[in-house]
């Protein structure tokens, strides 16, 4: 069990993630957060705000400290379905998943014989335009992502 807590990370919050519930998407950070956390903290609503934790917060978590989003430079969520997978996914806070940490969670991805996909938000001129998404693990699974079209819902 961790005692971690999210604070003072934000990256869920400062727009890397896309969300049905809430106006946020890479480039476009929640309207609440601040350099200070979030300002509605105390009555933030369940979805996706409460009931979100990166696998790096989850108490079971086998991910190292140093694997917090806002020092890797990626959210890594942990048991996400694609098809018929369970699947790491892992998405960057900026434009891309710096090399190390995309190699680490390669890494642990074969260690624990988890398929991965992996985001790069593509922008023009610092303006978000779309993402693309990558695969690692069996051949299958990597050529299904590459042949998909459905969106991955990050913050369900």
């Amino acid at each position: 069990m961790n005692n971690r807590s999210c604070f003072p990370c934000t990256a869920c919050c400062d727009g890397w993630l896309s969300s049905k519930y809430i106006e946020m998407s890479p480039g476009h950070p929640c309207t609440h957060s601040t350099n200070k956390g979030c300002s509605i903290y105390e009555t933030r609503p369940e979805e996706p705000c409460r009931t979100f934790k990166c696998a790096w917060l989850n108490e079971d978590s086998l991910l190292p400290d140093h694997m917090r989003p806002d020092q890797c430079g990626a959210i890594v969520m942990i048991g996400r379905k694609f098809k018929s997978w369970r699947i790491i996914l892992a998405t960057p806070t900026g434009w891309t998943i710096p090399q190390g940490t995309l190699e680490w969670i390669m890494s642990y991805a074969k260690k624990h014989s988890i398929p991965l996909v992996y985001i790069e938000n593509l922008h023009k001129n610092g303006v978000y335009t779309h993402f693309k998404r990558s695969g690692y693990g069996p051949l299958n699974f990597v050529q299904s992502i590459q042949d998909s079209t459905e969106p991955l819902d990050t913050l369900d």
